[in-house]
């Protein structure tokens, strides 16, 4: 699977605009919509049910073993359109007579004045509060619109809206439905059901969460979806999105989900819309240290981003409720970009903690413990993960997940860690310490092992990296160090080349305090000043940037440097 994410930034305030996506009369009439009173003594207000058409994906398993399937657009099923924005709109557009927001059925209600020439307008955003604090909310805008280029915030929301009628003394019954635009060969009419499709995915996991973890509120996120959203790195605001992804290194803060017909469309690809949705989780609540980047199936990657891509997968399934895990694409979104299962590791994958779909299925495994469970997960996100010293991995998050097992949880996180050669029980660390090579300790590579070279002040050590596994940002790109300083104060790093090194590397050191990285160093310059606020452990990392290029060629042995450090003012 391929997923690219973006490095962490800061978050913008979200505005609200509206955009409306209009509806004919004969549109309106063929997804169920009218007009009808349901009593006539009943105070005055127009109510009924919005929904939207949900495409499901057929999936099935060829006679060679190979997952076949794709969008199934004749088993399309109307869902109700949840705890999103309903306003009873003036005929002239200009003024609101009354606004509600739906319940988990899609019902509304919203009491208006007799007399009143209007139409309904529904918006894909969506929120619940308790007291002044919203659990969510959540908005769908196109990211194509010209407003997007001169502030993100600003694009329009999708909306859709009825046709206009008269209300009356009696409680009027109006339905509509956003109808997919299939129309047996291609989507031949306006697309007014993706945007709800989106929305109603986010919110089933914003909903859970809360549910979870009733005190923490999500912040505000913007999705971005547009029909010329397509798999093309370039221009946002021309849909070169590159990939669905949650983007949050600018202002452009949000996910970006693609949209393009018969090229790659996510608005019905459930598994994918919540992955994404799990990595703001990540980056709004809790905190990812990965640095992002191509990766596919049997990768041996940054443990950062295998946890993270494992996170991801995991979370989706476990919102979904599913273990299946799927991504349309092609002409007709007929056939399978992406077809997995949580409850396994996929064939030609590792078993081991740089492995996403190792990783992967250990955290859906333990969600599915009836030791464990989900709530203790995500209790541990919010919490250890968020603050450990070291890089976020599945070491971080076991070593903050244990202590609050039961006996039975334990035995379950334990057994799970040692099935991806992570050491389980009192030994396990935030460091991944005791974890070693499983075979000849000389066979070890020295980029990979230990986990964390430890590293103390007016020390000097040796540090490898690799290409072995490719570049970017794969396993032994970086190597990782344990930095231990004595007392608060600036440190110098200084890294060069081994003498017997025939390429002169432009090494450089970065130096993280609870996921807030150091500068980076100045090309060709090997000396990096670190401000450490208090005693104590430290992550840090050291590369040559040769090796994160992703198309670098592949290296046969490690390449090493050394690597000091000592206090700026002794």
């Amino acid at each position: 699977m391929i997923r690219e994410r973006r490095k962490p930034f800061g978050r913008a305030r979200r505005t609200v605009r509206f955009s409306l996506c209009l509806l004919s009369a004969a549109v309106l009439g063929a997804c169920g919509g009218g007009s009808d009173s349901l009593t006539p003594n009943a105070t005055p207000a127009v109510a009924g049910k919005i929904t939207y058409d949900y495409v499901p994906t057929t999936l099935s398993v060829d006679s060679q073993g190979a997952a076949q399937g794709g969008l199934d657009y004749a088993k399309t099923e109307k869902r109700p359109v949840r705890r999103a924005l309903v306003e009873l709109v003036s005929d002239d557009g200009v003024t609101v007579l009354g606004k509600t927001t739906t319940d988990d059925t899609g019902a509304y209600r919203v009491e208006v004045p007799a007399g009143k020439r209007a139409y309904l307008r529904v918006t894909a955003q969506a929120s619940e509060a308790t007291a002044s604090v919203s659990d969510y909310a959540i908005g769908i805008r196109d990211n194509t619109a010209p407003e997007y280029r001169n502030a993100p915030d600003t694009a329009p929301l999708y909306s859709m809206r009825g046709s206009v009628f008269t209300t009356t003394s009696a409680a009027t019954k109006l339905d509509l439905n956003a109808g997919s635009g299939w129309t047996g060969a291609s989507y031949g009419a306006p697309r007014t059901a993706a945007p709800f499709a989106i929305l109603d995915q986010t919110v089933n996991a914003a909903q859970k969460l809360h549910r979870a973890e009733p005190g923490v509120a999500l912040p505000m996120l913007n999705v971005f979806w547009s029909v010329d959203n397509r798999p093309t790195s370039g221009d946002l605001n021309s849909g070169f999105i590159g990939t669905s992804h949650w983007q949050d290194s600018d202002s452009a803060i949000g996910l970006y989900i693609l949209g393009a017909e018969n090229v790659d469309t996510d608005e019905y690809d459930a598994s994918v819309l919540v992955h994404e949705f799990g990595h703001y989780v990540e980056s709004s609540v809790s905190r990812s240290d990965s640095m992002g980047g191509i990766h596919t199936s049997g990768d041996k990657l940054d443990m950062r981003v295998a946890f993270g891509e494992g996170f991801g997968n995991s979370f989706s399934s476990m919102m979904r409720g599913t273990p299946i895990y799927t991504d349309t694409a092609g002409p007709k979104q007929a056939a399978l970009g992406v077809s997995m299962r949580l409850d396994e590791v996929e064939q030609g994958s590792e078993r081991a903690w740089f492995d996403e779909s190792a990783v992967g299925n250990f955290l859906y495994s333990l969600s599915q413990s009836p030791d464990i469970g989900f709530a203790p997960l995500y209790h541990a996100m919010l919490t250890g993960e968020k603050t450990t010293p070291a890089l976020t991995s599945v070491f971080s998050f076991a070593s903050v997940l244990r202590p609050g097992l039961t006996e039975a949880g334990k035995r379950m996180l334990d057994q799970l860690l040692g099935a991806i050669k992570v050491q389980p029980g009192e030994r396990l660390d935030a460091w991944g310490s005791q974890t070693k090579f499983e075979g000849n300790p000389e066979d070890a590579n020295p980029a990979v092992f230990p986990v964390y070279l430890p590293l103390t002040s007016n020390q000097t050590v040796t540090a490898c990296m690799t290409t072995q596994f490719g570049g970017g940002n794969k396993l032994g790109n970086y190597r990782h160090l344990r930095v231990t300083v004595p007392a608060a104060g600036e440190y110098r790093f200084m890294v060069e080349p081994l003498a017997n090194e025939t390429d002169a590397n432009d090494y450089g050191v970065k130096a993280y305090v609870l996921g807030q990285r150091s500068p980076d160093p100045e090309p060709g310059q090997h000396t990096t000043i670190v401000d450490f606020p208090a005693a104590g452990d430290y992550a840090a990392d050291v590369a040559s940037q040769r090796d994160l290029d992703e198309d670098v060629e592949r290296g046969t042995s490690p390449h090493c440097a050394s690597l000091s450090m000592q206090p700026v003012n002794p």
